[in-house]
């Protein structure tokens, strides 16, 4: 991992300095160390500036801390907005933190940037925020590491801001990457002959099978994705959670979810001789597509939600980690299931 003489480089115009100078000495008092052109002129002096800035917010850095602005888009300041961008791209990870002085657009800034906005928080949350960010940048956890011992424990002592959060997302994110293929030859109703052939008229294997999806269901409503399991996992509000119990949680909304996959690929990889029995157990295994799409829904969420943590607790947003239950049958389906075993009796 590459280090840093500097925590932070700040962006800004001139005329926005009043508004900067506040959050810059509660950074420092917090022990972040700061580049700040305005400090380092003795530094600058003789020097090529346009080089020098490069340097600076290209490798000396960490993160770049940009305070967009009307000012700071038509200054030339934009040397740095550019320099701190172009990293950007070329890293693919989180480095520019940017925090809105007004609603002036900055050019080449995604507007799905997680932003924090000197109008709504003080430089108090502001240089906090830089502290829990540096927090997670220490215990070297993201949605992309590897979970083990090792980076659970680094992670859960640094404590950055919502570590629950990142810690169960980063579980649930790469355990359903495992199943993307099997997930993808769901909808496309594949699945590999599984060796078992039905020569009746099936009526008893899908009761069978509504009866092994009842008990999927009920086993996750009842005992695993409850309020008390939760609370037990993540903690009461203003408490820690509990970095096993997150671990296992996640590794169970896995699970969980990898059952109903199976579930519907037994269906799929059945061979029948009779063809209206096909056709009705064909019905029957799209009962599994609603709460598989809202699971994968809630995975890629978290995905996204984890590399802007900090910023979204910060400014107040409330970070659902509850598992949404959706097992339920859309009422057209059920119909048509109803349909299909009708002709299979008759």
């Amino acid at each position: 991992m590459a280090e840093y003489e500097f925590d932070v480089a700040l962006s800004y115009a001139g005329e926005d300095q009043r508004l900067v100078l506040p959050v810059v000495e509660l950074l420092k008092d917090s022990g972040v160390e700061v580049f700040h052109g305005k400090e380092r002129e003795t530094e600058m002096w003789g020097l090529d500036l346009v080089e020098y800035f490069s340097e600076a917010f290209s490798r000396r850095a960490r993160y770049v801390l940009l305070f967009g602005s009307r000012n700071y888009v038509d200054k030339w300041s934009r040397l740095q907005r550019r320099t701190a961008l172009g990293r950007a791209l070329e890293q693919h990870t989180e480095y520019v933190l940017p925090i809105r002085v007004d609603d002036t657009a900055i050019p080449g800034l995604s507007p799905h940037v997680g932003y924090l906005d000197l109008r709504v928080h003080s430089a108090k949350t502001i240089a906090e925020a830089v502290v829990q960010k540096l927090a997670q940048h220490r215990a070297e956890f993201t949605p992309t590491t590897p979970v083990t011992a090792k980076s659970v424990a680094a992670l859960v002592r640094e404590k950055p801001h919502g570590w629950e959060y990142l810690l169960y997302a980063t579980v649930v994110a790469q355990g359903l990457a495992d199943l993307q293929q099997k997930y993808r030859e769901h909808f496309l109703r594949y699945s590999p002959r599984n060796g078992i052939v039905e020569h009746g008229n099936g009526i008893d294997l899908i009761r069978d099978r509504n009866v092994l999806l009842g008990e999927i269901i009920k086993v996750a409503v009842e005992s695993v994705f409850t309020a008390d399991t939760q609370e037990a996992a993540f903690g009461r509000s203003g408490e820690p959670g509990d970095a096993d119990r997150i671990v296992h949680l996640g590794e169970l909304f896995v699970r969980t979810f990898d059952e109903i996959l199976e579930w519907a690929r037994g269906i799929h990889g059945t061979s029948y001789a009779h063809e209206l029995a096909r056709a009705a157990a064909r019905v029957q295994a799209r009962f599994a597509d609603r709460q598989l799409e809202a699971m994968h829904a809630v995975a890629r969420d978290l995905r996204e939600v984890a590399d802007t943590l900090v910023e979204r607790l910060t400014a107040g947003e409330r970070i659902d980690m509850t598992v949404p239950l959706v097992f339920e049958v859309e009422p057209a389906l059920e119909l048509e299931f109803k349909a299909a075993l009708d002709r299979l009796s008759r």
